[in-house]
């Protein structure tokens, strides 16, 4: 998805070329992953490259670093904590404060180190699906503008044939491409439906716009009606929308032309936080949460001015607030220095990567619950919606 400001396209050319010259070089580490970028201030240079990797030699920094964590909570940090973080320090040590704190979750942790595992199996060709895959059914769920700008990736193209290619069961739903949220929820709940009497348990996907869709769907058809749906891997989803969005109708033809005013007033910021704090997901539902944490120098050309103008609210995306993107009691996957469009020319070895993970942890859970019902004589309530 993407909704550029008609009053960037000016200055993005210039801004293109500075960007591969602007913020400092750095190169570091946060929760396993490496990254070799560059940043927005002297901070967050420090804080990759010394202060995560224990090499600690900046008295100031230091102390206020070590403030950050004796004083938070065990929690990821709310866009209003990041945002504070974005003017004490900079957008960029926001943004990597970001992924640590991701990181430091066990939940997480142990997510990442399986997927990283099924990943370089993956890529030595090694990794093949599981026979337990079989069981299982990949519905996609398309994000905004999938029909009219394919190059997003918001149709979901290259992991379907990844995954068409390793020979899983998928399906794709087809939502109105710039319709409301509501109402693309209402056919997503018809697909999932429809897909449980296949006799297969479901991996709903989403990206983007769909990820709100899918929470939709998902709050709406309860427990009882999403007893097949064993996960939901929400792919960089606007669930409390963009504030891009907010912006006016005009500006935004101007650049993606003609589009259902009903779908980009959906998107914006009020009304998606409102849906947010109604949002019911079952609790036999496995939730992976899989984001791009990008930095001032790895945002791709598609991002980058959104990226610019939402600046000002804190570390983002391109389209949405990095915070914005998590859904509550799930795990988060974090890419470092990808953004929105989480552009990857190792596709294929990721999805399968990504699908063989997912999958695992639910088949792990599933014996946990049945495990945990046995022992206390807990029967059908167990994964009921709080």
């Amino acid at each position: 998805m993407k909704l550029f400001s008609a009053k960037f396209f000016a200055a993005l050319a210039a801004l293109i070329l500075a960007s591969g010259c602007a913020g400092l070089p750095v190169r570091g580490g946060v929760g396993g992953q490496i990254i070799e970028t560059r940043v927005d201030s002297d901070v967050a240079r420090y804080y990759l490259a010394n202060y995560l990797a224990s090499k600690r030699d900046n008295l100031l920094y230091d102390e206020r670093i070590d403030r950050l964590y004796r004083n938070g909570d065990k929690g990821l940090p709310d866009r209003d904590e990041l945002k504070s973080l974005s003017d004490a320090f900079s957008v960029d040590f926001a943004a990597l404060y970001f992924a640590d704190r991701i990181a430091r979750i066990p939940a997480n942790r142990e997510f990442r180190e399986v997927y990283d595992h099924a990943y370089e199996r993956a890529r030595n060709a090694s990794l093949q699906p599981f026979n337990s895959a079989a069981r299982y059914e990949v519905v996609f769920v398309p994000g905004y503008l999938y029909k009219r700008h394919p190059v997003t990736g918001a149709d979901l193209a290259a992991p379907r044939a990844a995954l068409d290619r390793a020979g899983m069961a998928q399906h794709f739903v087809e939502t109105v491409e710039d319709g409301a949220i509501e109402a693309n929820a209402e056919i997503v709940a018809a697909a999932i439906r429809s897909r449980a009497k296949n006799g297969r348990r479901l991996i709903v996907v989403s990206v983007s716009k769909s990820g709100a869709e899918v929470a939709t769907a998902l709050t709406r058809l309860g427990a009882s009606g999403t007893s097949e749906v064993a996960a939901w891997v929400n792919i960089a989803g606007t669930l409390q929308g963009s504030p891009l969005a907010d912006e006016s109708l005009l500006q935004m033809e101007e650049v993606i032309g003609k589009v259902d005013v009903a779908g980009v007033e959906s998107l914006s910021a009020a009304r998606s936080r409102q849906r947010f704090a109604g949002f019911r997901i079952p609790r036999h539902i496995f939730v992976v949460n899989y984001i791009g944490i990008p930095f001032t120098g790895s945002v791709s050309m598609l991002a980058r001015s959104g990226y610019l103008q939402l600046r000002v609210h804190g570390p983002n995306d391109g389209l949405s607030l990095l915070a914005d993107l998590i859904a509550p009691d799930g795990v988060t996957l974090s890419e470092l220095g990808r953004d929105h469009f989480l552009f990857d020319d190792q596709v294929d070895t990721s999805t399968l990567a990504l699908a063989m993970t997912v999958i695992r942890q639910v088949e792990q859970r599933s014996q946990g619950m049945t495990q945990f019902s046995q022992d206390s004589g807990v029967g059908s309530g167990v994964g009921e919606s709080p």
